[in-house]
């Protein structure tokens, strides 16, 4: 088959970037024709998938006018214009799911998403609000006119639905890891047992929760790898001092170094995220993850108990649940095997694909 891909970035960058690089590998093992372009050429594919959102109106519109079927795969918040559907008026977050014009106004003039702004770009997002509340409901309307929607997440499906997304033309297949995580480096970073949280450092990624969580738990070090703006860096460190351990950026193929170097990994997202990779490769390198219940992909295909260990929206019991891995050998080996095993039967790039190509199938027979 041949397809079209249409991605704004591909291979470097975030988590969706990474993604579509697995993807496309996958795709072309398993024998298809893929083109990877950031606005769709002067081709004749059997088929186009649009990875992600943006130029997304405009993708429609070739494909509508040359009669080209189109898939669009969805892994952020496009319902919510700050992307996150939660506020800031808790440390643990309110969810915020049905969006007005004054309430996208409010959350950019009050800074409900927590985001570490200066004076100049909060000013001037409060004129962006505007744009970025119309771009949300021209894209919801651009939805209802593809063949079909992936997204990566039971709980982001709900969410588009609860917008005006049409949920029949809706599929849910989970973004893939990359094989390399299933093969232990060699490399340990740390001598004694530590907990691990990865990627922004953020408030919407529940940094802070993070912090005052381990705060509770004797002499456990917490080790945080990614970016970090100074606020949260001294919200972390009122709670940790010199427990808390800023790695900072690193390249994406030395990740792999840190999970099997850590003893467990947080994932205390505050905000409905859609997927989160962290805790896929966490669980593919045997790594348990500890997450809160009901705020999106983690708690979409983990189970308690059994691939994670998963807590209410409160800071004391998460404590409790990693204090869990740190003391029963048992339950850790259990959550580590099962984890694993699980991330091998359904997080590899080849099986994602596989699923990919059944969507594929479908649309085109129509």
């Amino acid at each position: 088959m041949k397809i079209a891909v249409v991605s704004q970035v591909y291979k470097k960058g975030g988590g969706g970037a990474v993604s579509t690089y697995l993807l496309v590998s996958a795709l072309r093992d398993l024998g298809h024709e893929v083109k990877v372009m950031q606005t769709l050429e002067d081709i004749s594919p059997d088929i186009v998938l649009h990875q992600n959102i943006k130029g997304l109106v405009k993708t429609q519109k070739i494909c509508e006018r040359r009669n080209i079927p189109l898939i669009v795969t969805i892994n952020s918040n496009i319902t919510c214009p700050t992307g996150a559907h939660v506020t800031n008026e808790t440390k643990y977050g309110v969810p915020c799911l049905n969006c007005s014009l004054l309430k996208c106004v409010s959350c950019h003039i009050w800074n409900k998403r927590e985001r570490e702004y200066t004076k100049t770009k909060r000013v001037l997002s409060i004129f962006e609000s505007f744009a970025k509340y119309a771009l949300r409901n021209l894209r919801i309307k651009t939805l209802n006119k593809v063949d079909k929607i992936v997204c990566v997440s039971p709980s982001l499906r709900e969410r588009l639905a609860f917008a005006g997304v049409d949920k029949s033309k809706i599929e849910v297949i989970i973004q893939p890891v990359d094989k390399s995580f299933f093969n232990d480096p060699g490399v340990r970073h740390f001598e004694e047992k530590v907990a691990l949280f990865a990627g922004a450092i953020s408030w919407i990624k529940g940094a802070h929760l993070a912090a005052e969580a381990i705060s509770k738990l004797n002499d456990i070090k917490l080790v945080y790898v990614g970016g970090a703006g100074d606020k949260m860096r001294k919200i972390i460190r009122s709670f940790l001092k010199e427990r808390a351990i800023f790695v900072g950026r690193i390249p994406y193929e030395r990740m792999p170094e840190y999970y099997y170097s850590a003893h467990v990994t947080l994932f205390p997202s505050i905000w409905f995220d859609p997927h989160g990779r962290v805790w896929t490769e966490s669980c593919a390198c045997g790594t348990p993850v500890v997450a809160f219940k009901g705020r999106g992909g983690a708690s979409d295909y983990l189970k308690h108990e059994e691939t994670a260990l998963l807590s209410d929206y409160d800071v004391d019991e998460y404590a409790e649940q990693i204090k869990r891995l740190f003391e029963d050998e048992v339950l850790y080996r259990k959550i580590s095997r099962n984890a694993r095993e699980y991330a091998k039967k359904n997080f590899l790039a080849d099986v994602v694909a596989r699923k990919y190509e059944k969507v594929f199938e479908e649309v085109v027979k129509k």
